[in-house]
Parts: C-alpha cells; sequence; structure tokens
C-alpha cells in the first residue's frame, strides 16, 4: 500500500476519534454529524483491511476499539463507573487501603463503612482481592488517587485485552487455512465488535481474570506448537494470580485442562480416538510429539487444589453460595436459558433511552450472530480439516462445550460468562462458516465477511455495549448525560448535579449497597445513610423504594440473608412523608429497582 494512503488513513482513524469523543463530551454537533464519522470510521477500517497491510488494519480495528469503550467514560467526566458491580469493587479497594490490607490476611472480619453498617456485598468481593492488589499497588507506584487508579487500570486492561485477543485470534487462525484478505485483522474486527465483550469495561474483578485467562491459553498452546516447557512457571503463577481474583474463571481454567491432562495420562488414547471418531478429529490430524509429555496433569491438579483451598478456606461466600445455589443448577438448563440469556436482554431498563429501530437492529445483529456461532460449532465437528492441530482442535472444542453447558444454564451462565473470557475464541467460531465458504466462492465469502463486521461495527457504535443497554444519549445533541449510567441509572446526574452547583453538603440514602456505589461522593466524603442523620438544607436524598440490593436480591433467590437492618431507630413512613412534603424532586421512576431522588430545600 502506498504510504500516502496509509497516512490518509491513519488520519482518518485519528479525526474520527477525536470528533467521536468530542460529542461524547460536549454533545454540541448535531446527531447525523457523529452518524456520518461513524460510517467513514467504519469504511476507513473496512478499506485497510481489504488494502492494506495487517499492521494498519489492526490499528484501525483498535482505534474503534478504543473509541467506543471511552466514550462513556469521557461523557461521564471520568467521575462515575457503569452499571453497580464495579462501585462495591471500590468499596473493597477502598476498604483495604483504609485497613492495610486487614482484610485480606483476615476475610470473615467484614469492612464498615463510615457510619458502622455492614457492607455485606463488599466483604463478599474482598475474598477475591487479586484485582484490588494490583490496583492499590498501582495506585501506591504512581501516586494516583484511588479513583483515578481505579480508571486508569481499566483502560491499561483494555489495551492488554487486545493485544493479547490479536495473538489469540493470529495464532489460532495460524493454524487453519483461510482464504479472506486480512484474516487476523478482519476476525479481530469481528471479535472486538462482539455483543459478547465488556463496553464500557468494567471496574471488576473478572477483567483482569479474563487477561490472566487467554495469556494461560497462549502459553498453553505455546507447550505444544513449541515444545517450550519453561512456560509451565508462568502458567502456574498465572494460575494462582487468578484463584486470587476469580472463582468462576478459575473454575474455567481447571476444566480447559481437564483434557489436556487426560492426554498427558493417556497420550496413545487420545492418538487412537483419532481413528475411531475421524468425523470430529480427521485422519490426517497433527498430533505433537514430545521425548515427554508436559506435565500438565500436575497444573491441573495445582489449580484443582488452588480452586477447592481458597474456597474452603478464604472465599468462604463461594461454598456458602454453593451450598444453597447447587439445586438450582440442574433445574436451570433449558432452551429458554438460552433465548433469555441473548435475545433480547434487559430492553425494558432501556425502552426511555433507545429509539426502537436502534433495539430492532441490535436484535437483528443479536440473530446474525447466534446463527454464525452455531454453524461454527458444527462446522469444527464436522470439518475435520478445518484445523489440523489437534492441541487446538482440543481446545475449540472444550471452549465450545462450556460455552454450550454454560448457556443453557440460568444458574451458571453469570451474565454470558462464557461469552465473555472466551471472546477471541468465540469470535473465531463465528468467523469459522465464512472461513468455509471461502474454501468454495471466494468472493461471496469476502463480501459477506466484510458485511459481517461492517453489521456488528455499526450496531456497536450506534448502540454501545449491546442490546442490554445502548444509551444513545452519549452521541445525541443536547442529550442530557444522566441518562448515560449503568446501574442505577442517577448517578452521572449526581455527580453532574454536585460538580456543578457546588452547594451540597451530604448525600443521603436507605441503602447500603447506595453507599458503596457513590464512587464519586465517598471520594468527596460527603455521603450518609439515612437513619444515622438527619436531612438538612443543601443534601440529595436517594431512596430506594423496595430497597433493591445485590444482597437482597440472594436472599431471595439463595434461600439466604445477611445482618442488614436499614430502618432501625427511626420510622421510614414518617421520613419518607417529610421528603415528599418538604423537598424538591429532582429524579423520579416507577421502576422500583431505580431510586427517587430528591433535594432538600
Amino acid at each position: 500500500m502506498r504510504p500516502l494512503l496509509v497516512l490518509l488513513h491513519l488520519a482518518t482513524f485519528g479525526l474520527c476519534s477525536l470528533v467521536m469523543l468530542f460529542q461524547a463530551y460536549t454533545h454540541e454537533l448535531p446527531t447525523l454529524a457523529y452518524y456520518v464519522v461513524l460510517v467513514l470510521f467504519i469504511v476507513s477500517v473496512v478499506s485497510s483491511i481489504i488494502r492494506g497491510s495487517e499492521h494498519l488494519a489492526v490499528v484501525g480495528v483498535f482505534s474503534f476499539f478504543m473509541v467506543l469503550r471511552l466514550m462513556f467514560y469521557v461523557s461521564t467526566f471520568f467521575l462515575v463507573f457503569p452499571f453497580g458491580d464495579p462501585y462495591g469493587q471500590f468499596g473493597v479497594l477502598r476498604a483495604f487501603d483504609q485497613t492495610s490490607h486487614i482484610s485480606i490476611v483476615f476475610p470473615n472480619i467484614p469492612p464498615f463503612d463510615a457510619t458502622l453498617y455492614l457492607a455485606v456485598l463488599t466483604n463478599q468481593y474482598s475474598q477475591w482481592p487479586g484485582f484490588q492488589i494490583l490496583t492499590l499497588s498501582f495506585s501506591r507506584i504512581t501516586g494516583l488517587q484511588l479513583l483515578q487508579s481505579a480508571m486508569a487500570i481499566t483502560m491499561i486492561l483494555d489495551v492488554g485485552w487486545f493485544m493479547v485477543a490479536y495473538s489469540v485470534v493470529r495464532k489460532v487462525l495460524g493454524r487453519t487455512l483461510v482464504n479472506l484478505p486480512n484474516s487476523v485483522a478482519l476476525c479481530l474486527a469481528i471479535v472486538s465488535a462482539l455483543p459478547t465483550t465488556e463496553m464500557p469495561s468494567y471496574f471488576k474483578y473478572d477483567f483482569p481474570a479474563t487477561l490472566f485467562l487467554l495469556v494461560s491459553l497462549l502459553l498453553l498452546l505455546r507447550v505444544y506448537d513449541n515444545h517450550d516447557l519453561k512456560v509451565l512457571i508462568p502458567l502456574t503463577i498465572l494460575s494462582v494470580a487468578m484463584t486470587v481474583t476469580h472463582s468462576i474463571t478459575n473454575l474455567f481454567w481447571v476444566l480447559l485442562l481437564l483434557p489436556f491432562a487426560l492426554w498427558t495420562a493417556a497420550p496413545r488414547l487420545f492418538v487412537a480416538m483419532s481413528s475411531k471418531i475421524p468425523f470430529i478429529f480427521g485422519r490426517s490430524i497433527l498430533w505433537p510429539k514430545f521425548t515427554r509429555q508436559p506435565p500438565l496433569h500436575a497444573l491441573f491438579i495445582f489449580a484443582l487444589l488452588s480452586f477447592f483451598s481458597w474456597s474452603a478456606f478464604y472465599a468462604v461466600y463461594l461454598v456458602r453460595y454453593t451450598s444453597v445455589s447447587a439445586g438450582k443448577v440442574l433445574s436451570s438448563f433449558s432452551f429458554a436459558a438460552l433465548s433469555g440469556s441473548r435475545l433480547p436482554t434487559n430492553q425494558k431498563h432501556i425502552a426511555m433511552l433507545t429509539p426502537k429501530w436502534l433495539l430492532e437492529l441490535l436484535t437483528a445483529r443479536d440473530y446474525v450472530f447466534l446463527g454464525l456461532l452455531l454453524a461454527g460449532l458444527l462446522t469444527l465437528v464436522l470439518v475435520p480439516t478445518l484445523v489440523r492441530r489437534a492441541h487446538v482442535k482440543i481446545l475449540l472444542l472444550t471452549v465450545a462445550l462450556i460455552v454450550v453447558v454454560t448457556e443453557f444454564s440460568e444458574a451458571l451462565n453469570f451474565g454470558d460468562r462464557a461469552f465473555l473470557l472466551f471472546a477471541p475464541l468465540i469470535g473465531f467460531l463465528t468467523f469459522v462458516p465464512l472461513i468455509i465458504l471461502g474454501y468454495r466462492w471466494p468472493k461471496p465469502s469476502r463480501v459477506a465477511a466484510v458485511s459481517l463486521m461492517v453489521l456488528l461495527m455499526l450496531s456497536l457504535g450506534l448502540g454501545f455495549w449491546g442490546s442490554s443497554y445502548a444509551p444513545a444519549g452519549l452521541y445525541a445533541q443536547g442529550t442530557d448525560t444522566s441518562l448515560a449510567s449503568g446501574r442505577p441509572l442517577v448517578w452521572p446526574g449526581v455527580a453532574s448535579y454536585l460538580s456543578v452547583s457546588g452547594k451540597q453538603s451530604c448525600i443521603l440514602t436507605n441503602e447500603i449497597y447506595v453507599t458503596s456505589l457513590g464512587i464519586p461522593v465517598d471520594e468527596w466524603n460527603i455521603s450518609k445513610v439515612i437513619g444515622n442523620v438527619s436531612p438538612t438544607p443543601g443534601c440529595l436524598v436517594v431512596v430506594y423504594p423496595h430497597l433493591f440490593s445485590a444482597p437482597g436480591e440472594n436472599a431471595s433467590s439463595f434461600g439466604f440473608d445477611d445482618p442488614y437492618k436499614p430502618y432501625q431507630g427511626f420510622s421510614r413512613f414518617s421520613f419518607y412523608d417529610h421528603l415528599y412534603n418538604d423537598t424538591d424532586k429532582i429524579f423520579s421512576t416507577s421502576d422500583v429497582s431505580q431510586a427517587t431522588i430528591y433535594y432538600y430545600s
């Protein structure tokens, strides 16, 4: 590709990125201008894939990937995290910072907030402190405040995730015959725009654990590709990192190691399977030949023992959770769970935020994605010659099995957990039908691949992080960014209101979960819990009518409660009457899971 065209593409990537972020920050441009820039950005990326080098195409995909993940943070001035869980995670980070990691050493001593209400959710999250240790270390090294460190580490992990995803896609495609232009960049564009990846990225412990898992997959492939047994040392370290960071990711890592451990224990049996079930492995599949088998059975046993030991002696919440929910796992397997997990998700929460045509586009996107994914799974089994390396085939089959099992279970799914963890490999499986099409009809396959990429990128740019939440207000002209947060919807409005007026001295709430949610609020040290303080002029009051919270949900769903009594010592009814009569209502919603905000005037 000519240098002038390369510079033109790079300039287009940069200009489109700046315009999109400017609109997220100011909302001053016409909405049509955003649409035009979005289309130009996608066209430029497509052009770089079709006509440019792999490096140029990857730069374009990376630019699009980062801009879409930054728009939420830019729109809310880096004051607010999306959704609810990151605030609980930040509560753990703050507690560890204040107690010099006392909660890491003694996990069953729950941290308390300033009002001495038991922070149950914070205690549960503190039992997997790996992410908080990483963030605190980053804060101490750089000198940044906790909130700034939490924001920065999320962006750093985003960059790391993209780089590792690129390496995974490149390695897997290197073991596959592909007749598509710039196949690595094309597949990576599909991976980055899948409705399975978090947008914007959470400040949450499963995000770094996902990165640990993907790096471990790369090292596992290196064992078989390069016969490099020295990587077993970093594999062991990463296994420990997953154990102390996130339970579900650690469990999936153990399951991924299981077939490789069996292969190490009985190598001849696995080789014999290639002749017994040729429709899966193929007679000509390449089995790596070692002078001695890699001790992956030892790594599997170590990972398994680490998982059970940590759960039994430290992360006691997992044992408690499992004991009351194990019976629900088997009963939760159904086709309804599969359809409910992907199509459509939580649209009742976003009807007021997103136009109908956009919801229909996102739903169509989900159907196309699911159709290609199912076709890819079937192709992986029925076309043995697609992947000729035995270890890659075993890895893909294991991932596919985990995805199928978890997606058919509401109890095991945990918000499309398998999709989130294995996004690069899921993207490859979605890409597989296009590879097969390219064997027979090269030109139609290229058109189909580019069309899929455009559909995913366009729906991503318009709907952002998928049909579960599609805040068009991030780019529409003149919109209020208070509608741009996750759960609960009101916190960007609170942060913006406080920062603009500068008159408020406190925020009151009747829910301890919200105390841990108030990231900018708590940083300013102005949050209190209703019951310990009385409303005074200049206060914002956040009232959850039915005390919706994660601990409350657990009590109803899993049969156990927590020692949390929010209304001791005062009459909630008289307090609510006082609010309704003597305050100005700022925000209200009929949804009981959301809050009402009052300004005490």
